[in-house]
């Protein structure tokens, strides 16, 4: 009987390691299919942070660098990362919304750096960021949602955030 149980337990972690490694690999795939679509793209700049690439399209304004404490009023398009853009999962820029017939929200959206509640490889990804930039910001599920489903986001998504920083409050 205690043998049975035994093999059981180890039945299980077995399962549950190979669950994990098998995570990990998922991520390492999308950290490199990442980096191959920032390397397909020409005349950006792009910014590395924690887990996070900011592909800045359009630069800012000098002087405007975004940093913890400042109020940031962005638009923005988030995609679910597929080689670039690929399923449109939450707007609040009216163009996109109209585009993809996609209910709007709150245009713009207000952030405080530091302070919102945001995945860490968005809130890696904002800063720094400047007035009248427009970028795109993307990192695996890692920096993301990880392993958790979030309303139309399925587990282990990569994300891509288009941003249209609209104005940096200090």
């Amino acid at each position: 009987m205690k043998f049975r149980y035994i093999l059981a337990i180890l039945a299980s972690l077995s399962i549950i390691s190979c669950t994990k490694q098998d995570r990990e690999n998922t991520i390492i795939n999308q950290e490199s299919a990442i980096d191959s679509y920032i390397s397909s793209l020409s005349d950006v700049s792009v910014v590395r942070s924690n887990g996070s690439n900011r592909v800045v399209l359009t630069p800012g304004a000098d002087g405007t660098e975004a940093v913890a404490g400042d109020s940031l009023y962005i638009r923005y398009a988030g995609y679910i990362f597929s080689r670039g853009k690929g399923a449109l999962f939450a707007t609040n820029d009216p163009e996109v919304a109209k585009t993809a017939s996609f209910p709007q929200q709150e245009s713009p959206l207000k952030i405080k750096l530091g302070e919102t509640a945001l995945v860490s490889g968005l809130a890696s990804g904002l800063n720094g960021v400047k007035e009248g930039e427009h970028c795109y910001i993307i990192f695996s599920a890692k920096y993301g949602f990880n392993n958790i489903v979030v309303y139309n986001i399925p587990k282990l998504s990569p994300l891509f955030f288009e941003l249209w920083v609209d104005k940096v409050i200090k």
